[in-house]
């Protein structure tokens, strides 16, 4: 490993550092949604760069989850009326609490 022949003063090395310092990024305003963003990188806003659309948000996913999930809602509210008008009506059925199975007495007539 290479060692320095002297020892570089404070000033001597801070002025070669003087040119790294952290810029501010320029910002402008997205051509799409007009929000603030830097410059040369797609909007995280609204994920377009220029006229096109290249980055996916969480506000499309978002979007994309409940268009599904409304579809698979009217899809099955749409199968379900489907099934009610080719299904004939029948007569309605006897509920088993009147009539007591074959072999068993009703509990009501032995508690009292």
């Amino acid at each position: 490993m290479a060692l320095p022949k002297k020892k570089i003063s404070r000033v001597r090395g801070r002025t070669r550092r003087a040119h790294s310092a952290v810029k501010m990024l320029g910002l402008v305003l997205c051509t799409n949604c007009q929000q603030p963003k830097p410059a040369h990188i797609a909007c995280p806003q609204c994920g377009f760069y220029g006229n096109k659309k290249v980055l996916n948000t969480k506000t499309d996913k978002r979007i994309a989850a409940r268009l599904k999930r409304d579809q698979a809602a009217a899809a099955r509210k749409a199968k379900t009326e489907s099934n009610k008008k080719a299904a004939p009506k029948s007569a309605p059925k006897k509920s088993s609490a009147t009539k007591a199975p074959k072999g068993q007495a009703k509990k009501d007539s032995d508690k009292k």
